[in-house]
């Protein structure tokens, strides 16, 4: 009995406490529903989308070039400082030329000797052309045999050496006689015997000039001949090759006077480009290493801008479009000129290169510039950045509809705009949300604003 008494008094207690559970949970309930959420709201619109300045870069200047000493050499004269403005082909530095001038007056000598080697060279050939010429009328003459002027030529001088030694043969014999009989003296004898010898030779040789005529030239006479051409042949082919050596020799002086040249133009250093002098690393006194650099020159009247695009959002960049850029409070408007193809490793960004105006060349390379993409003119809504709620699913807002917080999913743009978010779609222009105490709502849940809870 005591037992069953204990069993009946427990389950009363209990009943008793549910009971109160269930009336507490319905009071707390009433109490919610009865309750609004004080929240700030705004009315959304569309309005212009600003340049959001959320890139930032280093200017460089568009074009440059580093310009370095061709040749070794002590640096004589720096005619540039930093800061000068140089044309394409100036002058900027001039290393000890003097080894090098005197190089090329050796050369320029060694070309004199060339050239009247080169002119000797002609005229040995111009020699041995007359010298065959000569051989080849030679030997045609003798193959040909004499013509009737030659053999009329020596049969009149056979005919003339006949008459001299008849007439001579007559004043020999008379002196003969004169001197038998003692009229003349011995020496005058003989001395009309030696003319009568010279007369008669002279009549021999003729008439063998004429035999020789008659019969024609020997075969040795042919050889003779033919070897006098042979020789002159092989005296131009000699002719030839020293022309051809001398030639080669003119070539070889040609070459080292343009050697010469060259190293002398090495021991100015000449700007490339036009630009402007941003570097300066030449000292008159100091030694200079070939391929040392001695300036660098850049054009500043337009500068260089690479800035790192998310790869996200390097669909929304092209070429031609224009960005602002911001330096100590003065904007100017750069151009877009390539986008690289491929993005930086290790960030994920692609670079974009942009082009700055700088006419007054007052911005100078190195300095730190923010630049942002126009919108073009472009309208959009944007909230606060806190009225959206993301919790890694879609983001959402709440919009305030008849005193309900209505859960709206949202699409976000890529612009984030003074804190606060573009939405592309899920508001149109009008909707009421809520802007502040979002994150402390459910759907459905009933919210109030300030004002509303002003007596």
């Amino acid at each position: 009995m005591k037992g069953r008494y204990s069993y009946l008094i427990m389950a009363a207690l209990l009943t008793l406490s549910l009971t109160a559970c269930s009336s507490g949970n319905n009071a707390e309930s009433a109490a919610s529903n009865d309750d609004s959420v004080v929240v700030d709201v705004i009315q959304v619109k569309n309005e212009p989308l600003d340049t959001v300045y959320d890139l930032s870069g280093t200017l460089q200047s568009y074009d440059s070039a580093v310009v370095s000493f061709q040749a070794s050499g002590e640096i004589k004269q720096t005619l540039v400082e930093v800061g000068d403005t140089v044309k394409a082909g100036d002058v900027l530095a001039v290393l000890d030329d003097e080894p090098a001038k005197l190089q090329l007056a050796q050369a320029e000598s060694g070309v004199a000797q060339a050239e009247g080697q080169v002119s000797a060279a002609k005229a040995g050939i111009a020699q041995a052309e007359a010298q065959i010429k000569t051989a080849e009328a030679n030997l045609s003459s003798v193959e040909k045999g004499a013509s009737q002027q030659q053999l009329a030529q020596a049969e009149n001088q056979v005919k003339q050496a006949e008459d001299a030694y008849t007439k001579m043969k007559a004043d020999a014999d008379r002196y003969q006689n004169l001197y038998q009989e003692g009229l003349i003296s011995l020496s005058d004898y003989e001395n009309s015997q030696v003319q009568l010898k010279n007369v008669e030779n002279q009549l021999d040789s003729a008439k063998q000039a004429l035999s020789q005529l008659t019969d024609g030239a020997t075969e040795e006479q042919r050889k003779i001949a033919q070897s006098s051409l042979d020789q002159a042949k092989s005296g131009k082919q000699s002719a030839l090759a020293a022309q051809s050596q001398a030639q080669a020799g003119y070539k070889n002086a040609l070459t080292a006077r343009d050697q010469a040249e060259l190293a002398l133009s090495k021991t100015k250093v000449i700007a490339p480009i036009d630009g402007t002098v941003l570097q300066n690393s030449a000292v008159v006194g100091q030694m200079a290493g070939a391929g040392a650099q001695a300036y660098t020159i850049g054009s500043t009247e337009t500068l260089k801008l690479i800035l790192p695009v998310q790869d996200s959002q390097i669909a929304d960049w092209q070429a031609g479009q224009k960005v602002d850029v911001e330096l100590s409070g003065t904007t100017r408007t750069g151009t877009v000129q390539r986008i690289y193809p491929q993005t930086n490793a290790g960030t994920g960004t692609v670079s974009v290169e942009v082009t700055v105006p700088n006419p007054d060349k007052d911005w100078i390379p190195g300095q730190v510039v923010k630049a942002g993409k126009q919108t073009g003119g472009e309208k959009g809504i944007l909230v606060p950045a806190e009225a959206v709620i993301s919790n890694g699913q879609q983001p959402y807002v709440f919009r305030a509809v008849d005193g309900k917080a209505v859960k709206t999913v949202v699409e976000l743009g890529k612009e984030i705009i003074g804190n606060r978010f573009r939405i592309v779609s899920g508001l149109q222009e009008g909707d009421t949300i809520v802007s502040a105490g979002a994150d402390a709502l459910f759907d459905g849940d009933a919210i109030k604003t300030a004002e509303d809870t002003t007596p």
